[in-house]
């Protein structure tokens, strides 16, 4: 957090572990649903690793947070180089936060607002994860300038105490009776039309997004903070110590407040959610950190790098390209579902559509490689 030698070598275990949340959301977690299905797996199954209940922690659910957590993560290395020689933010800095926050937020609105549809009453504002980081990196865009250690530390903090008190006491955490749910849709019921698509879905689905903007911060600056403790001038096993301190105090914190009653709900991304998430997140880094950074174990990992460094690339498969590539998949792998038991079948074209994920990012890696030659 700004202080002592920084460390200017690459840390592998960034790009690792960013490639493992988008490998698992665009391919692996697109095979486990019809595999699980032909395996015959129970319910709590897919409860874990291809879905979520409104209550509780799953795998699944960390691919959210983790995502935000490791763009917060790579903003030491893209704004830290933008400052003056003072450390301060100058035009040029705002210039580049500002358009990466319109870019992201567009391309949220593309992805799940409907925004293509050019139609008022489909059109959702903010529905989208990709929003939510644009949320978390003008936050971190405006913290990580700042010089006192004790400041930066007390907005995330100063954040949590406020949304656990705005949702503790203005409602209860069920679907239905959550403040952050009743604020969402008293405001887009103010702004957009009542048949719209986007406020519908919050009623359905639960999903609220404007107060929880409280929480996208914390997770960005966390992510942040990590990387400055990677990148100090501390030794290799200190960093993953104090990083490994890090992860489990996030992690006691989460269920502290969880057995004080505030439940775990991504939906609304109660507080103590938001810190299982973040302490999930920063114990992950570490653990990576330790093997792919200190004992150099590096080997097998080209196709999770794939991943890690066209990371918005394999999001917009998964998302807005999502029936693109099963198309392709559909197209190239038929034969092989026709031979097969239905369930199998399935299976087939969902590997078929990791396949075609895989071949997209390899096409698109490489001609960004090529315009920067």
């Amino acid at each position: 957090m700004n202080g002592g030698t920084k460390s200017t070598e690459r840390l592998f275990c960034l790009d690792l572990l960013r490639g493992l949340d988008m490998f698992y959301l665009a391919c692996v977690s697109a095979v486990l649903v019809p595999l699980l299905k032909a395996l015959g797996a129970g319910p709590a199954w897919s409860h874990f690793f291809v879905t979520h209940d409104w209550y509780g922690f799953t795998l699944y659910d960390l691919i959210m947070p983790l995502f935000i957590f490791m763009c917060g993560a790579a903003v030491p290395f893209a704004l830290g180089r933008r400052l003056d020689g003072q450390g301060r933010p100058g035009p040029g800095y705002w210039r580049h936060v500002l358009s990466r926050f319109v870019l992201l937020w567009v391309l949220g609105m593309l992805v799940q607002g409907n925004l293509a549809t050019l139609d008022i009453h489909k059109i959702g504002l903010y529905s989208n994860t990709l929003q939510t980081i644009a949320i978390g990196y003008v936050a971190a865009a405006a913290v990580y300038p700042l010089k006192s250690r004790t400041v930066k530390i007390a907005i995330p903090v100063a954040l949590c105490v406020a949304y656990a008190l705005i949702v503790h006491f203005g409602g209860d955490y069920t679907k239905d009776g959550n403040v952050s749910q009743r604020f969402d849709l008293a405001v887009w019921g103010a702004i957009l039309p009542a048949d719209n698509a986007a406020v519908a879905r919050i009623r359905s689905g639960g999903y609220s997004w404007l107060l929880p903007s409280l929480m996208f911060p914390v997770i960005t600056l966390a992510g942040c903070f990590s990387t400055e403790i990677l990148r100090s001038g501390l030794a290799p096993w200190r960093k993953a110590g104090w990083l490994g301190v890090f992860g489990a105090t996030s992690l006691a914190a989460g269920w502290g407040l969880y057995f004080l009653g505030i439940e775990m709900v991504k939906h609304i991304f109660t507080v103590s959610f938001t810190l299982q998430a973040i302490g999930w997140s920063i114990l992950a880094l570490d653990a990576l950190y330790v093997l792919t950074d200190i004992w150099k174990l590096r080997k097998g990992m080209g196709l999770i790098l794939l991943f890690g460094q066209t990371a918005l690339a394999a999001y917009l498969c998964e998302s807005l390209f999502r029936s693109a590539c099963f198309a392709v998949s559909e197209r190239l792998f038929s034969g092989v579902k026709a031979h097969l038991p239905a369930a199998w079948g399935d299976v087939a074209i969902a590997v078929g559509y990791a396949l075609t994920v895989v071949a997209v990012l390899v096409v698109w890696r490489g001609f960004r490689r090529s315009r920067g030659r």
